[in-house]
């Protein structure tokens, strides 16, 4: 009889560890496509110039960064000015203040330079995109100079952003006369929710919404649109590339940090965060599966649907702007992209950041490369 209980107590203790790993399955799925709540930081001090955080690699990177606090407060800080390693703060220069910082001893350190469109100086106004389920919120901003082009800049943010995590791109559509048009989509906290609330398709059902976007510049006289989308934005952009209602519109790509192979990102993700590997294949699993219903997706997601990395998927010319610091999606994610597409893409490798937050670290040269790239098009398709 002790070989019996013996056995029963290894069936037991199997069945346990099928659960425990089951629950972890599902929660790495809803941590991949359920956007992470924004994290904070502390607030040591803070004068007419100068603010002292603690310091991580987020907040001693080098560049331009915002900070939210209090809801809608807004700041915007510059170069590192000391760190303190005994008390393990950061000061760094404070530039721009919209409400009042003093008395806040928690914020929100993001790449968000721009606390909204009237921080561009430019003529802006909201506008309603009608989509299945109510109307996603976009921002229209008209460039400065008179000399208006025909073409639109669509501008596409990621996962866990909102509209204003975008608005570093519109620099280099103003350069060239476009008209920018900054979008929201099902489950970003601003469009409608998606089915199962805040959750995300990873751009297999988004891409709708901005469709309906880019039908709202045809019909106010946009001849053509180029896509700027940054992360999940760009798996946004390239889906509407395949299935857009308006593709004859769509000139260009413009690609930051982009996620062209998802099942690479939620890798690199685990990796980041020194999970173990077969965390990352379990939660693929969920997600490719009927399990993904119980992380509040309406149907499993397709994964070869999200992988750009195969040759002869392309069919119009992108660049992409990326980085070998970024932790969250691999620049050689870009570089097998680039590799699949060599006659479309062009990679440009831009100094180490964090993900997204190229133009953080250099705006200037951040806005030449797309003004670049988008001047030559447009020279090409003239003496062609």
């Amino acid at each position: 009889m002790g070989w019996l209980l013996a056995l029963g107590s290894v069936v037991a203790l199997a069945v346990l560890v099928e659960r425990v790993a089951d629950r972890v399955a599902i929660a790495a799925a809803r941590a991949v496509v359920v956007p992470a709540r924004r994290r904070t930081t502390r607030i040591h001090r803070c004068d007419c110039t100068t603010v002292t955080l603690d310091a991580d690699r987020r907040t001693t990177h080098d560049g331009r960064f915002g900070l939210w606090f209090g809801g809608d407060g807004h700041a915007v800080v510059g170069q590192v000015r000391s760190l303190d390693p005994v008390a393990g703060t950061v000061t760094r220069e404070l530039l721009a203040v919209r409400g009042e910082l003093a008395g806040h001893d928690r914020a929100a350190w993001t790449g968000h330079v721009h606390a909204g469109p009237e921080a561009l100086s430019r003529r802006h106004r909201e506008v309603e995109v009608p989509v299945a389920g109510g109307v996603a919120p976009a921002w229209r901003i008209e460039p400065a100079g008179r000399a208006r082009s025909a073409t639109w800049a669509i501008h596409i943010h990621g996962l866990g952003s909102t509209r204003v995590g975008v608005l570093g791109g519109v620099a280099a559509a103003d350069a060239l006369g476009m008209t920018s048009l900054i979008v929201s989509y099902r489950g970003d906290g601003e469009g409608p929710d998606a089915e199962g609330g805040r959750v995300s398709s990873l751009g297999l059902r988004e891409w709708r919404d901005v469709d309906a976007a880019i039908g709202h510049a045809r019909d106010r006289g946009a001849e053509h649109v180029v896509l700027v989308g940054w992360s999940l934005g760009g798996a946004i952009a390239l889906q509407l590339t395949e299935h857009s209602a308006h593709r004859d519109l769509i000139d260009r790509l413009v690609l930051v940090g982009p996620v062209t192979d998802a099942r690479t990102a939620i890798r690199q993700g685990a990796r980041d965060r020194r999970l173990p590997g077969w965390i990352a294949a379990s939660a693929i699993r969920v997600l490719s599966d009927d399990r993904s219903r119980r992380v509040g997706l309406p149907e499993p997601i397709d994964f070869a649907r999200l992988d750009w990395t195969r040759p002869e998927r392309l069919t119009v010319p992108a660049l992409v702007l990326h980085s070998a610091g970024d932790r969250q999606v691999p620049l050689s994610s870009s570089v097998l992209f680039a590799m699949a597409n060599p006659a479309l893409v062009r990679l440009i490798e831009l100094e180490p950041a964090e993900h997204g937050w190229e133009y953080n670290l250099d705006p200037q040269g951040f806005t030449d490369a797309i003004v670049e790239f988008l001047s030559a098009a447009r020279e090409d398709d003239r003496l062609g």
